[in-house]
């Protein structure tokens, strides 16, 4: 996803906010991926501190670590 803001593709707590905030479902693959590559990760534990968050996206990622760690 290219963020409006950010000129790199790094999951920073910058990008995956907007991931969670203005994403579409392509969009959230890469971080699924990471996510459940390494479900207790920086990027899993980053995307859970923003899951607290009111963003769009936040309720569809709360399930997905959920799942990844259950898998682990």
């Amino acid at each position: 996803m290219k963020h409006r803001h950010l000129t790199h593709e790094k999951f920073t707590i910058a990008a995956i906010e907007d991931i969670l905030a203005r994403g579409q479902a392509p969009d959230w693959v890469p971080l699924i991926t990471a996510i459940r590559n390494d479900p207790y990760g920086e990027v899993a534990e980053k995307t859970l501190a923003l899951c607290e968050r009111p963003l769009y996206g936040a309720p569809v990622f709360r399930r997905v670590l959920a799942s990844a760690r259950q898998m682990q």
